[in-house]
């Protein structure tokens, strides 16, 4: 992928924050790829269209007594592997009362990875599929984008939610992508709420078998949303699942949709979704500024 030569034009869109809220309106007669039909909060602004032959779930905690959806994940029983994973950063969740640390006095005894309780075990990669193969256990929705609670941050070592990633890849780039995420979802000056989508390549030709590995994906992605004072911005983020450091890449949600398959966003109504989608701009997202922009 090269480096694009146009310019890239900032988009700023105002839509009433009450017009919409977290739970988008998928019986809007102009919404045509909606989540209708689906499980609870399935209608999130953060959550994709489901696919048909994926596991849809919602995790969630109880945050100060009230229900909070930790992430939604949409989980492929044949390739034992998350197709994405989506969340928010807002006022209530943004907060850090747990750390990873944490778990070294429990009964976890510092390794708090675990079957998810919701999901046959046959639809999920072990342990032992992934270490023996020469991967680590790579978290899609980090251990430290949810860390306002215990129970939040014990969801993000659900298998389901571990990919099989080469060492220096989940130590690299996916990790300092994962902090400027964290870093923007938590700052209320740059969002009121960060919709994130992450996930991995697992259609067939975009992922190899590794022995009893079944599903290696080649490429990672994550798709960004920010509101802040009734504007909306977007960007995507490709990375290459290398045994190295890999080169970040960044590119509108349209072409990573094209990339993946996966419908993003598609619970606002498709005239916002259709413009929110097409356009970015890395001088809006700080530490993004140096990053390779895919030609599209």
């Amino acid at each position: 992928m090269k480096k694009a030569l146009l310019a890239i034009i900032a988009l700023t869109l105002s839509i009433s924050c009450n017009e919409i809220g977290h739970e988008a309106s998928a019986t809007d007669p102009n919404n045509k790829n909606a989540n209708i039909g689906h499980a609870k909060h399935s209608t999130r602004i953060e959550v994709p269209a489901i696919q048909a032959g994926d596991l849809y779930l919602a995790h969630t905690t109880t945050v100060n007594g009230k229900e909070n959806v930790t992430y939604s994940i949409a989980h492929n029983k044949e390739r034992k592997h998350c197709r994405w994973t989506a969340f928010t950063f807002d006022a209530s969740n943004r907060a850090i009362s747990w750390k990873r640390d944490n778990w070294d006095n429990t009964e976890w005894g510092g390794d708090p990875f675990q079957p998810n309780p919701d999901m046959p075990e046959e639809y999920v990669m072990t342990k032992n599929d992934i270490n023996r193969n020469g991967f680590v256990r790579g978290h899609v929705v980090a251990s430290y984008d949810r860390v306002y609670s215990k129970d939040a941050n014990e969801q993000t070592f659900y298998y389901s939610n571990i990919s099989p990633m080469y060492s220096r890849f989940n130590t690299g780039a996916w990790s300092d992508c994962e902090g400027l995420v964290q870093g923007w979802g938590r700052n209320s000056g740059f969002c009121d709420t960060l919709y994130v989508v992450k996930g991995a390549t697992i259609r067939e030709g975009e992922y190899r078998i590794v022995n009893s590995c079944p599903t290696v994906p080649n490429y990672y992605f994550m798709a960004l949303l920010c509101l802040k004072n009734n504007t909306y911005k977007s960007i995507g983020l490709l990375f290459k699942h290398v045994n190295g450091y890999s080169q970040t890449e960044v590119c509108t949600i349209d072409f990573l949709e094209q990339f993946t398959g996966i419908d993003f966003f598609c619970n606002i109504p498709d005239k916002v979704e259709n413009t929110i989608e097409r356009q970015y701009n890395t001088g809006l997202w700080n530490g993004l500024k140096n990053y390779i922009e895919v030609e599209e």
